[in-house]
């Protein structure tokens, strides 16, 4: 399995700044709204860098709780909170999604999990658990890698990638970083070097997209079926720009 963690901790490191805050700030707000958010409990599924737990912060969130199955990943968290926005109160905890069971858990107005729950190893199971863990009406944000013909294939070169030696990946990355700007530039027409959305760098994202492993991914038929039998309705869906990406969603419980 890939330890997102030390991705997450390099990113903080090397590229994360006010700028790149801010502009995580600006797309929470474009994706969920600030006005659901401010005031409201949220809850960050697989927080990375914790980013997000601290635009929700700024945003005016109540109560934040940020949860990563990776000990480096909270690691970098705390250090971006105290470098970023040392005012904010936000809990962060190690744990699995599959340990977050209703009863253990309290419910979050706002149940964010971006990128993460198709890398569990049970997609399924984890979004049917991270739907439990929304109060009533609130919302549940989900990102996850849409089903594209291609997408078999790029589970085989992920596990390569997982099973190589540290020289054998560095080559993949610059190998295929080549490979994926050039294919995102012919598909939207746009510099993929340029400001990347959510506060990301598209050196990071290169790592993070080959290493993320196990890889699940679904078509939004499929997963709109699936959440809206747990009680939800689809509120708004932002389509991936790119065939193998993340499709955006968000639901809102009955």
């Amino acid at each position: 399995m890939f330890n997102f963690g030390l991705n997450w901790q390099e990113y903080s490191r090397k590229a994360l700044d006010n700028n790149r805050f801010n502009q995580a700030v600006k797309d929470l707000d474009e994706l969920v709204d600030k006005k659901n958010i401010q005031k409201k409990s949220f809850l960050d599924i697989g927080c990375g860098s914790g980013i997000h737990s601290l635009a929700a912060s700024k945003l005016g969130a109540s109560k934040v709780t940020a949860v990563d199955i990776s000990a480096e990943s909270i690691q970098a968290s705390k250090e971006n909170k105290r470098k970023l926005l040392p005012q904010a109160t936000i809990d962060f905890q190690q744990g699995s999604i599959f340990d977050m069971k209703p009863g253990k858990w309290a419910r979050f107005d706002v149940v964010y999990s971006w990128g993460v729950l198709h890398h569990t190893g049970d997609m399924n199971r984890a979004v049917k658990l991270a739907s439990k863990l929304v109060a009533a009406e609130g919302l549940l944000v989900l990102a996850l890698y849409n089903h594209h013909w291609s997408s078999p294939l790029w589970w085989q070169i992920k596990r390569v990638y997982n099973l190589s030696p540290v020289v054998i990946k560095k080559l993949m990355v610059w190998n295929f970083a080549f490979i994926i700007a050039l294919a995102k530039f012919v598909v939207t027409g746009k510099n993929p070097f340029q400001k990347k959305r959510r506060g990301m760098t598209f050196y990071y994202d290169v790592i993070d997209w080959l290493g993320g492993f196990p890889y699940e991914y679904a078509s939004k038929q499929e997963v709109v079926s699936s959440v809206e039998a747990h009680g939800f309705k689809l509120v708004q869906f932002v389509p991936s720009t790119v065939p193998t990406g993340c499709h955006e969603y968000v639901f809102r419980k009955q």
